[in-house]
């Protein structure tokens, strides 16, 4: 059994499920540039997985949130915050900014109302961190896997 053929063809798969991911991704937060936008209501903030902040380990590196808004006179919620990963410190200014129970505008796709997020667009200063993330995660997993078959590594 040549281990480091499977193994490098399990990341290449989990490369090829990235970069669909990270390309539909990419399609919305562009798309979402232009939705039209309803106001909201926060239903949920919730900051969670420890990080070492001010010598305190604190919930911050990720956020989770819920939303409620109205299109047409009909009720929907959302979970997606934006179409990117927010990581901290971003997590941290985003909950501060709004607790539960704020007002939020909800930017939603006039095609299908229940697709919404809160910030729309591309991370502005990283627009394709999750598209090279998910290419280099596809270039290491045929590497090794290549290396494998061949009898280079293992």
């Amino acid at each position: 059994m040549n281990l480091p053929l499977l193994a490098g063809l399990a990341f290449a798969l989990f490369g090829i499920y990235l970069l669909f991911h990270s390309i539909a991704n990419y399609r919305h937060a562009k798309a979402s540039q232009g939705w039209p936008s309803v106001v909201g209501r926060l239903v949920e903030v919730q900051l969670w997985k420890k990080r070492l902040i001010d010598g305190e380990m604190k919930d911050a590196e990720h956020l989770k949130v819920a939303f409620s808004y109205q299109v047409n006179g009909r009720d929907y919620t959302g979970r997606l915050p934006t179409f990117y990963t927010l990581v901290y410190p971003e997590t941290v200014e985003f909950a501060e900014r709004h607790p539960v129970g704020s007002e939020v505008k909800v930017y939603y796709n006039p095609a299908n109302p229940a697709d919404a997020v809160l910030v729309p667009g591309l991370k502005k200063d990283k627009p394709y961190s999750e598209l090279i993330l998910a290419v280099i995660c596809l270039g290491v997993g045929i590497s090794v896997a290549v290396l494998g078959w061949l009898g280079v590594i293992g």
